[in-house]
């Protein structure tokens, strides 16, 4: 009996494309917010402002489900569906696929200093739901 075995180097990777000028397909678009233009310096302390990003651009279906650009398996096989004229009410829309923490030093409501992470403020891949 053959076993099978994963090879570690072989793996899919959702690709993350970012916005350039000209885009409309589903991309990253890069957004730094700087704390002190929206209000919150007097509240966090550190960091000055983060890398929130965003999604943005068309899903059309040819995209959508395609292998990584799809933002599961769930998405894939709903284009799929679609594309073969199943009777669908759902669109695709570009989602973000991989987020990340970000680490707060900020004053609470009893000017104590506090540290956290929280979860999901980085977007860094989007793709199609």
């Amino acid at each position: 009996m053959l076993s099978a075995r994963r090879d570690p180097e072989h793996r899919v990777v959702k690709r993350s494309l970012r916005c350039s000028r000209d885009s409309s397909l589903c991309c990253r678009r890069d957004h730094y917010v700087d704390f002190r233009s929206i209000g919150w310096n007097d509240w966090i302390i550190s960091p000055e402002g983060y890398q929130l990003n965003y999604c943005v651009g068309q899903c059309p279906l040819h995209v959508a489900g395609s292998p990584g650009m799809a933002s599961s398996f769930h998405s894939a096989v709903l284009s799929l569906v679609k594309a073969n004229n199943v009777r669908t009410a759902a669109h695709s829309c570009c989602v973000p696929t991989r987020r990340r923490p970000l680490s707060l030093l900020y004053f609470d409501r009893n000017s104590n200093i506090v540290k956290t992470d929280i979860p999901d403020m980085i977007v860094d891949a989007c793709g199609c739901s």
